[in-house]
C-alpha cells in the first residue's frame, strides 16, 4: 500500500474526544496505522501516527470511560505491530508518557497577587485536603501544601511527610500531621515542592499499653503507594522527584520504604529517626539518596548509637548519604535546615535505570518487593544482584529462586543488536530481542508509573550445575553483616508484637525433605515434611495433614537452609491485614500433586495479654 495514497484520519486531539463510537474506529485502523510506523514515512504521516500513539496511550492509562480501556486493551492484545517497533516509536511513546495524562481532579483556587512559576506567588495557596479509601473501605485523610507559585502545566517535586507517634487518637493524628505540614510549608514554598502528609490515624495506639506492649498498625507501604497515587491524580507530580520523610515514627516508615525496594521513592530525609542497624535491610538502599537530621540529645528512642550505626553502614557501602546530628538538640524538627535539605534533593532524581540492582531479603517489618527496578525475583526469599557490564550483556548474580525477570531499556542495553544474559556464571541466554509497546504499556499501568518506560521483558531460569550454585552461595556469603546489628528498635519491637499477638502460629510445624524427582524445582530447593497441625487453625482447615510434603505456600518455594516453617511465618505475619487472605498450598500426598487452600488474616488484639514478650 503506497503511503502517499493511504488516508488516517485524526482519531482525536488533546482538546476534543469524540464519543462512544470512537471504539469502532480505533479497532478499524489500530492495524493500518502500527502497521506504517515502521516505514519510512513523510513528516504528515509520521504527525498522523504519533497521534494514533498518544490515543492509544490516553485511551489504555488515562481513559474517560470503561469502555474506551477495554478498545485500547483489545488494540494492545491484537495489533501484532506493536511488537518489534524502532528505537523512534519508543522514543515517541516516552515523551507521550513523559507528558502525563494533562487533566487533573484539583484545581487550586485563585491566590491574588499570584505569579506564574516557582518562587514568585506572592500569596499562600489554602491548605487542601481530600480522603484516600484503603481496600478495607477506612479512609486516609491527606493534607497537602502547594507552593504558591503553583500552576498544573509545570511538573512539581513532592515532599511526602509523614507525623511521628504513634498517636493516642484520631484527632492527635491530626494534629500532628498539620504540624508536620507547616514545618515544611515555608521551605518548600521557597524551593517550589508540594507538601503531602497523610493523617495516620492507622498507627492510632490501642487500649492496654504497657511497658512490653504498644499494640498498634504501621502506615503500609501500600498505604503510601495510594497516597501517592491520589496526589498524583490530583496535581501535576514530578514522577522522578518524590521524597519520604518524616519525624520519629514517620521516619522509620520512611526507612521501611526504602529498605522495601517502594520504587516511587526518589531519597529518604529521616528525622529524629531511631537508625537501622540491620545491613541487609540498607542494603536495598543503593540508589536510595538519604539525609539524616539527628540530636544526640534524643531520650525518645533507645539511643544515638541507632542512627549513628546507620551512618556507619551506610558510608561503609558508599551509598549517598548526609548525617547531621546535633549535639544540643533532642527529639525534635529540624525546621531551620530544611532549605539545606531541598538544594541537596534537587540534585538528586529518582533513578530509573540504575546500572546495577540490588535486592536483599531481610527480616524488617516491610518485606523487601520482588521487583525492584528492572528487576523482579521468582520468590520473596530470592538475593539477586544484576548488573548491566556492556552495551550488550548483562550479569545475575542470585540466590534462592530459580527465575529471574528482566525489564530491559535502550538506556540499559543496545536492544538494536544481540544481548547476552548471564546467570551464576552460566550465560543462558543469547540473541536479539524486540521493543514493545505492548510491554511499555502494560508495565506503567501495571505499576501506576509512566516515567518508568521498559521496551522488553525477558524471563531467565537460574542454573542448577553445582558450580553455578556455589556462585549463588559465595554471593550471599558476600553479603554478610560486618557490623554488630542492635537491639530491634522500639517503633518495630512493638508493631511485631502487635502483629504476633494478632496472628501467633501459623498452624504446623515441619522439618525441611528432599522433593521427589517429579517436582521442577529451582536451585536449593526443598519441601517441608509436615509433622503435627494445630486442629484448629486455617491450615487444618483447609486439608493439611501429618505427613504430607508441603512443596509452596502462595506459590513461594522453601529452600536449604532458609528457615523452614519460621521463615514462612515471618513473611505471612507481615503481610497480613485485617482482611482474609487466600493463600494455595501446594502438597505431594501419596505420590500426587494436590493443592490446597488456606484463608489467613489477623485477628484481634489481645487485650488482657498484659506484659506478654
Amino acid at each position: 500500500m503506497a503511503l502517499e495514497r493511504l488516508s488516517i484520519p485524526r482519531l482525536w486531539s488533546r482538546e476534543m474526544r469524540p464519543a462512544a463510537s470512537i471504539g469502532d474506529m480505533m479497532i478499524k485502523v489500530w492495524p493500518v496505522i502500527f502497521a506504517i510506523a515502521l516505514q519510512p514515512m513523510d513528516v504528515a504521516a509520521q504527525s498522523t501516527t504519533q497521534d494514533a500513539l498518544e490515543t492509544l496511550v490516553r485511551s489504555y492509562l488515562w481513559p474517560r470511560s470503561e469502555a474506551e480501556f477495554r478498545v485500547a486493551q483489545a488494540a494492545l492484545a491484537d495489533d501484532s505491530s506493536l511488537v518489534g517497533v524502532s528505537r523512534m516509536v519508543m522514543h515517541d511513546l516516552e515523551e507521550i508518557l513523559r507528558r502525563g495524562s494533562g487533566e487533573y481532579e484539583t484545581a487550586p483556587p485563585p491566590v491574588a497577587g499570584q505569579g506564574r512559576g516557582r518562587g514568585r506567588g506572592r500569596g499562600r495557596i489554602p491548605l487542601q485536603e481530600f480522603s484516600v479509601a484503603e481496600p478495607d473501605g477506612a479512609e486516609i485523610p491527606v493534607l497537602v501544601r502547594l507552593p504558591s507559585g503553583y500552576t498544573p502545566d509545570v511538573r512539581w517535586p513532592l515532599m511526602f511527610a509523614m507525623h511521628g507517634g504513634p498517636p493516642g487518637s484520631a484527632e492527635g493524628a491530626r494534629r500532628s500531621t498539620e504540624r508536620m505540614i507547616e514545618v515544611w510549608a515555608d521551605a518548600a514554598d521557597r524551593a517550589g515542592w508540594i507538601v503531602a502528609a497523610p493523617v495516620m490515624v492507622s498507627t492510632v495506639a490501642r487500649d492496654g499499653r504497657t511497658r512490653e506492649r504498644l499494640p498498634y498498625e504501621i502506615f503500609h507501604p501500600e498505604e503510601a503507594s495510594a497516597v501517592i497515587a491520589a496526589v498524583r491524580k490530583r496535581y501535576n507530580v514530578h514522577p522522578d522527584r518524590i521524597v519520604s520523610t518524616g519525624i520519629s515514627l514517620g521516619s522509620n516508615f520512611s526507612l521501611g520504604y526504602a529498605g522495601a525496594g517502594e520504587n516511587w521513592v526518589s531519597a529518604i530525609v529521616p528525622v529524629s529517626t531511631e537508625g537501622e542497624s540491620r545491613e541487609h535491610l540498607l542494603r536495598n538502599l543503593s540508589t536510595v539518596p538519604t539525609y539524616v537530621l539527628e540530636g544526640s540529645l534524643d531520650q525518645n528512642i533507645r539511643g544515638v548509637s541507632g542512627p549513628r550505626a546507620l551512618e556507619n553502614i551506610l558510608t561503609a557501602f558508599g551509598y549517598d548519604l548526609t548525617y547531621r546530628e546535633f549535639g544540643d538538640r533532642a527529639h525534635e524538627g529540624f525546621q531551620e535546615h530544611y532549605d539545606d535539605v531541598l538544594r541537596w534533593l534537587a540534585t538528586r532524581p529518582r533513578q530509573t535505570y540504575p546500572r546495577e540492582v540490588l535486592r536483599v531479603p531481610h527480616r524488617g517489618i516491610m518485606p523487601v518487593n520482588r521487583r525492584i527496578h528492572w528487576v523482579e525475583a521468582a520468590t520473596r526469599q530470592a538475593a539477586v544482584r544484576a548488573t548491566v557490564t556492556s552495551s550488550n550483556r548483562i550479569d545475575v548474580t542470585a540466590r534462592w529462586t530459580g527465575e529471574v525477570k528482566l525489564f530491559l531499556h535502550d538506556r540499559l542495553l543496545d536492544l538494536d543488536h544481540p544481548i547476552e544474559i548471564w546467570a551464576n556464571g552460566v550465560r543462558v541466554f543469547s540473541g536479539s530481542v524486540r521493543r514493545s509497546i505492548v510491554v511499555a504499556l502494560e508495565q506503567a499501568k501495571r505499576l501506576g508509573d509512566e516515567a518508568r518506560v521498559y521496551a522488553a521483558v525477558l524471563s531467565v531460569k537460574m542454573p542448577t550445575s553445582a558450580s553455578a550454585i556455589a556462585v549463588g552461595e559465595r554471593f550471599w556469603a558476600s553479603l554478610a553483616p560486618r557490623h554488630s546489628q542492635g537491639t530491634l528498635s522500639f517503633w518495630e519491637m512493638y508493631a511485631v508484637r502487635a502483629l504476633e499477638e494478632r496472628f501467633p502460629s501459623i498452624g504446623f510445624e515441619g522439618d525441611e525433605a528432599a522433593l521427589p524427582d517429579r517436582v521442577p524445582a529451582a536451585p536449593e530447593q526443598v519441601g517441608l515434611r509436615v509433622t503435627a497441625v494445630d486442629a484448629a487453625s486455617a491450615v487444618a482447615e483447609a486439608g493439611l495433614r501429618a505427613g504430607d510434603l508441603l512443596i509452596d505456600v502462595g506459590g513461594e518455594p522453601f529452600f536449604r537452609g532458609a528457615g523452614g516453617v519460621a521463615q514462612l511465618y515471618h513473611w505471612i505475619v507481615r503481610e497480613l491485614r485485617g482482611q482474609p487472605a487466600s493463600y494455595p498450598l501446594t502438597v505431594w500426598r501419596d505420590g500426587n500433586r494436590i493443592t490446597l487452600e488456606a484463608v489467613f488474616q489477623l485477628g484481634s488484639y489481645v487485650r488482657d495479654s498484659g506484659d506478654r514478650d
